[in-house]
């Protein structure tokens, strides 16, 4: 009969990780009513007694998945631009990174949030890391486009929610995440640009009179 293998030797955070990621593994693949702590110990080649010490019951995994995704999201990529980045090159990687993540990972969300013992905090995590989104595209579209608060707020809801709602039908289609994100950015960008006639004319306004004053 032969042996089974052990699990090879991790630091605790490594460790950590990879039961997670067996986690997801076996969530995809066969559902989440699938998913115990016994089954993801034997996914991840572990023992019962090892994998308790890390989740002492199933609900701590699922709340550390549900966390775990959203500081994979966090930010869109937004966090590590610098504070003089331009509007567009801002939109266009908040929509790669979002679409790449929704296109690779948007199924263990959607699995996830279908068990009632923790909809309750994908929703709340998704409230609050859009909140984060729509607040500062809103004070860029006031700031570059001259918008009223409400146009602009329109604005960046729109910016934010689409594509959340749009991935499964996007990716059905066959178009690739990179090719969603580059039309949906320049669909942003040309769109309050022409917004920017008819709700950015009180900015402009009030620059033409300071230049007017001044000469």
């Amino acid at each position: 009969m032969p042996k089974k293998k052990r699990a090879q030797r991790m630091s605790p955070d490594k460790r950590r990780e990879q039961i997670m990621d067996s986690a997801v593994a076996l969530i995809v693949s066969r559902g989440l009513s699938s998913c115990t702590l016994e089954v993801v110990a034997a996914e991840a080649r572990i023992s019962k007694p090892l994998i308790y010490k890390y989740f002492p019951k199933l609900a701590d995994l699922f709340k550390a998945l549900v966390e775990r995704e959203y500081r994979f999201l966090r930010g869109r990529g937004l966090n590590d631009l610098p504070k003089n980045t331009a509007y567009e090159e801002a939109i266009h990687r908040s929509n790669l990174r979002t679409m790449e993540y929704l296109y690779e990972r948007g199924p263990i969300m959607r699995l996830l949030a279908s068990d009632r013992s923790i909809a309750g905090l994908a929703k709340r995590q998704d409230r609050d890391e859009r909140g984060v989104m729509i607040d500062y595209f809103t004070k860029r579209c006031m700031d570059v486009y001259g918008f009223p608060s409400d146009v602009a707020r329109v604005c960046s809801i729109m910016t934010v929610n689409a594509p959340i709602l749009s991935v499964r039908a996007l990716r059905n289609s066959g178009i690739a995440a990179h090719r969603a994100a580059e039309i949906w950015s320049d669909f942003i960008v040309g769109g309050n640009n022409a917004l920017q006639t008819k709700y950015g004319k009180r900015k402009a306004a009030k620059t033409r009179k300071k230049k007017a004053v001044g000469t």
